[in-house]
């Protein structure tokens, strides 16, 4: 299974210009948008859980590992899953690797969101998450992530909307991305306080629903249990 691009029958992403607000089409207020932020690397702890847990993010995980270890001196996979405090786990504070890791996660949990039935309509990218929204929205394939990703600071050509947020305190938000007036929101970008472990479905819906910024709230543990989209039960 190859997911490093759209699962089957699934339409490309707009990609959304950031900037002052714009009214979306009459259609958004029933439709996904996604935002990919620019962050630090993702916990190695959470990446290991989605890739242990959901056959698909593991599938496009590896497809796009397969390209970006092209660029890398240590294979990413080895780095994402080395011993905590080792020599190749410390590698994922340099930018390079960091970059990467964000990226694989992202696209990886992109692909897993669209088995389980998300059609997003509409993507945008904030700092270093603009690379991996434009690849899902077509902009450009693995290769030149890839190159875009790895290239030296003084030569890196940016793609980016609004500078990056990384370590910056609070919950992320969609101002000014785009994403104003769609339905349903969700951030594509590393699940806050994660500590769940491989095989724990529960735990790893909880941390995904914390990536929902806006629309009726979904029933995260059926969509990781493969039942599909549905909305959670209304409080009494």
């Amino acid at each position: 299974m190859k997911l490093d691009t759209p699962v089957r029958g699934l339409p490309r992403p707009t990609l959304l210009e950031c900037g002052p607000p714009r009214a979306p089409g009459p259609s958004a207020a029933t439709e996904t948008a996604v935002l990919f932020t620019g962050a630090d690397a993702p916990p190695p702890t959470l990446t290991r859980a989605l890739y242990g847990t959901f056959p698909a993010f593991r599938a496009a995980f590896d497809a796009l590992c397969r390209t970006l270890d092209a660029r890398l001196p240590i294979p990413l996979v080895a780095v994402v899953f080395a011993p905590e405090q080792g020599a190749d786990a410390r590698l994922l504070q340099e930018a390079p690797y960091a970059r990467c890791a964000l990226f694989g996660y992202q696209v990886a949990l992109f692909r897993l969101w669209e088995t389980w039935g998300f059609d997003a309509a509409a993507v945008a990218g904030r700092g270093s998450g603009t690379v991996a929204a434009a690849h899902v929205a077509g902009g450009f394939g693995a290769r030149e992530a890839a190159r875009l990703l790895v290239a030296e600071p003084g030569r890196r050509e940016e793609h980016r909307c609004v500078p990056a947020t990384a370590g910056a305190a609070g919950p992320p938000h969609a101002g000014g991305c785009g994403t104003e007036g769609y339905g349903t929101v969700l951030v594509c970008g590393p699940a806050p306080g994660t500590g769940a472990a491989v095989g724990d479905v529960r735990a790893l819906a909880r941390a995904l629903a914390a990536l929902q910024l806006h629309g009726p709230p979904l029933d995260w543990e059926r969509l990781a249990g493969g039942a599909g989209p549905r909305r959670a039960p209304s409080a009494p």
